[in-house]
């Protein structure tokens, strides 16, 4: 999945820096969930963009295959962080 994420950079314009880890928290709060990634883009628009792209949709029917429960074991949000 990294890699297919990786490659998107290339194709959607405005998709930044892309971030994944496994959950290190000691806190008992996660719900099940073990692993994560961020993506930053440079603005709404490019969100959009990358939300509407096939590539994406590809990619994102790969990952929800992969996850136990399917899409029960996604969670996805947006922040919008300024500078």
């Amino acid at each position: 999945m990294h890699a297919a994420l990786e490659a998107l950079r290339r194709l959607i314009d405005g998709m930044g820096k892309l971030e994944f880890s496994a959950n290190t928290s000691p806190e008992p709060f996660a719900r099940g969930f073990t692993h994560g990634f961020t993506i930053d883009f440079r603005d709404a628009a490019a969100r959009d963009a990358y939300l509407m792209h096939e590539a994406h949709s590809r990619a994102g029917a790969r990952l929800v295959a992969a996850l136990e429960g399917g899409t029960d074991g996604l969670m996805v949000f947006d922040l919008d962080i300024s500078a």
